[in-house]
């Protein structure tokens, strides 16, 4: 707002004046300020305390998965020619493995001395290819030998693809982009170019035959061929054998399930002796979501203490000390965690399996403790931690106790709520406080201004009245 120049020849600082008188009148303002910082600073305090609580809330959760106290874990021997994993149900044992045979795709080429040149085919009247899967019974071969084994045709397997180009090319395309279940490359060997079929899938009942009319004929289990062949073999298709235990298991794909209970054997090459397996228990899950647990509630109680501690030396206090709501969470949250259940065996609190509060209140791990109570079937940590029928588990009993402060209608919703609404009404009273001052100073402006004209008015009269009297007194 624009204000009187000082003096128009009263000597008064108008502009000074009312700036001093609006210093004063904006105190209120100030105080507003000061409660709404500090309302915003709460906000934030309590922020950071439903994040950490969260985090403890999801780490409760995951300790509700008793997959994670009966998970196993195999051990495989040096060069073995295959890894192991294990799921649910696998149980604890010994196995000899060996892979005798991998599963493989069948593969095929055209001629390595004459570049395979496709009948023409139009639109009009196209060629064919004819792919027919079937199965290789008793027999594999390599390049150059004689099979011993027989291909059996299956019912209804055969594909037809209609070709319309005229190059090797073209037919390569055209059989990628069609459903044969084949895929289809080009090799230059120098001499000529080589057309290469391979099987997408491995097993030895997706072995095929190539007919029809665009010029490749080929039948498995007759003779692998020679290069200088039309096509010849360059790989058979056939099963994985791997003998377990002296039982030989065989299966159309490299990943091997089921032959042991809750193992998968995943096959990359076969071997000339057996390997071990070992399938043993394996608690590093178990540990490790009961460590986060640890962490995250030690994480949790840091945040509290430092929103509500008081340094008694500097006497000054953190955003939140005093604040029941705080005091309440903190109290509460250790009861939880720190409190006995029972009806799930021999364990009923944290304490029970090296799970102690340290003097500071923070969870504290005795490692050794622990590692032994897991592996104790009589001391039930699985049941303790998950549950057992409709009992409850600590794991459910800390998440659920949780929701009371996280849930959408729960105690820091509803401070949040309340801190909110106080902030709204400090922004209401700061915009009619603001409205008001600007009237105060507005009158303030007004009313010096006309002190100003006053006092210039009644000089110029006083100076009017000196030069009459003085002209008088001359004239005398």
């Amino acid at each position: 707002m624009a204000l009187s120049a000082s003096g128009l020849g009263s000597g008064l600082d108008v502009q000074s004046l009312v700036s001093q008188l609006m210093s004063l009148e904006q105190r209120p303002l100030t105080t507003l300020a000061r409660k709404e910082a500090s309302y915003q600073a709460k906000l934030s305090a309590f922020g950071q305390i439903k994040g950490g609580l969260s985090s403890l809330q999801s780490a409760a959760e995951a300790l509700k998965d008793a997959a994670k106290f009966t998970s196993t874990r195999a051990t495989v021997g040096n060069d073995a020619g295959f890894t192991a994993s294990t799921a649910s149900g696998a149980s604890a044992g010994n196995f000899s493995v060996q892979v005798e045979q991998l599963a493989r795709t069948q593969r095929v080429a055209t001629s390595a001395e004459i570049s395979f040149d496709p009948a023409d085919g139009t639109v009009e009247a196209p060629k064919t290819l004819e792919i027919r899967f079937g199965k290789m019974v008793a027999g594999s071969f390599q390049p150059g030998e004689t099979v011993d084994g027989s291909f059996t045709p299956g019912a209804g397997e055969t594909k037809t693809l209609n070709f319309s180009g005229s190059s090797i090319e073209d037919l390569r395309d055209a059989i990628n982009k069609g459903d044969l279940s084949v895929s289809a490359s080009i090799v230059d060997n120098g001499t000529a170019k080589q057309l290469v079929l391979t099987g997408k899938n491995t097993g030895a009942d997706q072995a095929f035959s190539i007919g029809g009319t665009v010029g490749l004929n080929y039948t498995p289990g007759e003779a692998a061929g020679a290069p200088t062949d039309p096509v010849y073999s360059l790989q058979s298709s056939q099963d994985a054998r791997v003998n377990i235990d002296g039982i030989v298991v065989t299966r159309s794909s490299n990943t091997i399930s089921g032959a042991i209970e809750g193992v998968t054997l995943t096959l990359s090459k076969e071997t000339d002796k057996p390997t071990s397996v070992t399938v043993a228990e394996d608690f590093s899950s178990a540990r490790g979501a009961i460590d986060s647990f640890v962490k995250a509630y030690n994480e949790s109680l840091a945040t509290l203490k430092s929103l509500t501690t008081f340094n008694a030396e500097a006497k000054t206090g953190s955003t939140l000390t005093g604040d029941a709501t705080a005091r309440g969470i903190q109290s509460q949250v250790r009861s939880l965690v720190g409190g006995a259940l029972s009806g799930l065996g021999n364990t009923t609190r944290l304490a029970d399996i090296g799970i102690t509060f340290d003097k500071e209140g923070k969870l504290a791990v005795d490692g050794g403790k622990l590692d032994t109570a897991l592996k104790d079937p009589k001391r039930s940590v699985a049941a303790f931690f998950t549950g057992s029928g409709d009992t409850k588990g600590f794991a459910a009993t800390v998440a659920d106790g949780l929701k009371s402060y996280l849930d959408n209608e729960g105690l820091l919703a509803g401070r949040t709520e309340s801190l909110n609404s106080s902030i709204k009404l400090l922004g209401k009273q700061r915009t009619a406080l603001e409205l008001r001052l600007q009237n105060v100073e507005k009158r303030y402006t007004a009313q010096f201004n006309a002190l100003d004209s006053t006092i210039s008015s009644l000089t110029q009269t006083s100076t009017y009245l000196t030069q009459q009297l003085a002209n008088l007194s001359t004239s005398t």
